[in-house]
């Protein structure tokens, strides 16, 4: 127990003492690499169905996974409130309470599982319809769903341990653990769409077992001997404090979270109410592009929750200050390079996930130039949230993503009423650059006060 120890204090010391940038690089390089290799979990699933299952099968994806994205936002509060609160404990010397904190997300984690997998296997198909679905496209999203929540304890234990693991030190580890999941997941889907025609139903387990298969593995860190956050039946005793603790902390990246899925079932509904299936489908491959950029934009923001969120609580509020002004710097220069592509070679984004499709191709490059102009606006957002989260101003942050689900909705609601499908597709950039003012604001008076 002295070696992991005294691993932990070379760790600590690290994180107080190295210079940032190094520790920025060092954990945000890992960790936007296993966002994006838990990308792959998407955006494999939108190439094989829209490649083999066609615009049918992508439109009842596009339905679909909004709602089953609710298992990854209660594994992202769990996993990201949980993390954050292990940093400040750790910063301010309580192992032990710490390790408590890991205990009881495990605990918050399986009885979320289990209790999602029931609700959502027998309601899925209700919450289909009442977005307006039917016909193939409802047959397609009701297959996916039904096995997603069904197995929707894997996720969420791989979502939370995942971040667990990362805040322990080992950014490398999951990224290498996410890329193993996302062969699997590749090969699986070959598997159960190609091979065995099981459809979105062969899509949705896939990406389950390859979850599973990550928890697994992350899982076996915290009950080995080579972790100060050695997993116990005593640490996963419930402690109102702590479960209270994590919960108001990973509030804002639930809230993040859930914004990606409602946002997208919010233009689900709008482009179904302005426009029609076509207009759905390039939705989808808008969706996935968007999803590559979001991924990056976490990763950054994962990567720097354990240098701000340990620094704050060590009080060492210039360090701070120089890892939140590199994640930024680093979000606007990926969003640029962004533009590039998404400005110059849309047509390479819709072979991507849809193939060789003249009838979708000038639907959904239009949507691509009127929703992609806020993309560095949207990725500091996203950023932002995070940063309020790991100094520990949930308030703010759960404010910065709770007003961005509620501002969103009456965009696409007067924006796509004025302007029709035109207005729904600027809708988001639109949100994104109100909200980044009040961010702006708000970190300038946080600031100035300190």
């Amino acid at each position: 127990m002295g070696t992991t120890e005294n691993r932990g204090a070379a760790a600590d010391l690290a994180l107080l003492q190295a210079p940032v940038g190094k520790l920025f690089w060092r954990y945000a390089v890992p960790t936007i690499a296993s966002m994006l290799a838990t990308g792959i979990y998407v955006t494999i699933d939108g190439m094989f169905i829209g490649h083999y299952l066609g615009a049918d099968g992508l439109a009842g994806i596009t339905l679909a996974y909004p709602v089953g994205a609710i298992l990854y936002a209660v594994g992202t509060l769990i996993g990201m409130g949980g993390a954050a609160l292990v940093s400040l404990l750790l910063g301010q010397g309580k192992v032990t309470e710490a390790r408590q904190v890991v205990g009881n997300s495990f605990t918050l984690a399986l009885l979320s599982g289990i209790t999602l997998a029931v609700i959502g296997s027998a309601g899925s198909e209700l919450a289909l319809r009442l977005l307006g679905a039917d016909g193939a496209v409802l047959t397609f999203a009701r297959d996916y769903l039904f096995w997603y929540f069904a197995l929707g304890t894997l996720p969420i234990l791989a979502t939370t341990f995942t971040a667990m693991l990362r805040n322990d030190g080992h950014p490398g580890t999951v990224t290498l653990i996410l890329i193993l999941g996302g062969v699997l997941n590749t090969l699986l889907d070959w598997l159960l769409i190609v091979v065995l025609p099981f459809g979105l139903a062969g899509a949705a387990i896939a990406t389950m077992l390859s979850h599973g298969v990550t928890a697994a593995l992350c899982l076996r860190h915290f009950f080995s001997d080579r972790t100060r956050l050695q997993l116990s039946l005593r640490q996963m005793q419930w402690q109102w404090p702590h479960v209270r603790g994590i919960g108001r902390l990973g509030l804002s990246s639930m809230l993040m979270s859930l914004y990606l899925s409602v946002v997208l079932t919010l233009h689900n509904i709008a482009l179904l109410w302005q426009g029609n299936e076509l207009h759905l489908a390039a939705y989808g491959v808008i969706g996935y592009t968007e999803a590559m950029f979001y991924l990056i934009f976490e990763g950054i923001a994962l990567g720097t929750q354990p240098i701000l969120s340990f620094n704050t609580g060590a009080r060492q509020l210039q360090r701070v200050r120089q890892a939140a002004k590199l994640a930024f710097s680093v979000t606007i220069a990926t969003a640029l390079l962004g533009w590039l592509l998404i400005y110059g070679r849309p047509q390479w984004m819709l072979w991507l996930f849809a193939g060789d499709n003249p009838q979708l191709a000038p639907v959904a490059i239009e949507g691509m130039y009127l929703y992609f102009w806020g993309l560095p606006l949207e990725g500091m957002v996203l950023v932002g949230a995070s940063l309020f989260q790991a100094i520990n101003r949930p308030k703010e942050a759960a404010m910065l993503t709770g007003a961005k689900i509620v501002l969103v909705a009456l965009l696409l609601w007067l924006l796509g009423g004025l302007f029709g499908v035109r207005g729904v597709w600027v809708s988001l950039s639109c949100c994104s650059t109100l909200l980044w003012l009040w961010m702006f604001h708000t970190l300038k008076r946080l600031n100035n006060a300190a």
